[in-house]
């Protein structure tokens, strides 16, 4: 008998794999690296919602730790405007010095705290 019929030889010869069991296999490997939103205790959404506050009112950068389906990110801005459930954030890019703007949803921010200011003259700590 050829050596393709012994042991598992049959199927370790057969390398094909159907279109529809690939993506399966790509769905279920995604699926198993999202994470789950972290859950907020009643103080860390007091303490977000002032820092977001502080933030607008004042014009002071804020670090947030955002919420994703599949990692976390980290971004520094400055809260511009709020409405029901999101507020925009302008973002700074520290490296380059240039900004963009984003609409966030309040249930994805995790942490937030104020950071180090950004002036003409340099950084100056709050």
């Amino acid at each position: 008998m050829s050596k393709k019929l012994e042991l598992n030889g049959l199927w370790e010869s057969s390398r094909m794999m159907l279109p529809q069991h690939k993506e399966a296999a790509i769905r279920k490997r995604k699926e198993s690296q999202r994470i789950l939103r972290p859950i907020r205790d009643e103080q860390e959404i007091q303490n977000i919602s002032a820092v977001l506050s502080l933030s607008q009112m004042y014009k002071k950068p804020v670090v947030l730790k955002l919420y994703e389906e599949f990692k976390t990110r980290s971004v520094t801005g400055i809260v511009v405007r709020s409405k029901h459930g999101e507020f925009r954030l302008d973002i700074i890019e520290t490296s380059s010095g240039e900004g963009d703007w984003e609409w966030i949803a309040y249930r994805d921010v995790f942490k937030a705290e104020l950071c180090i200011e950004w002036t003409e003259n340099g950084m100056v700590d709050l």
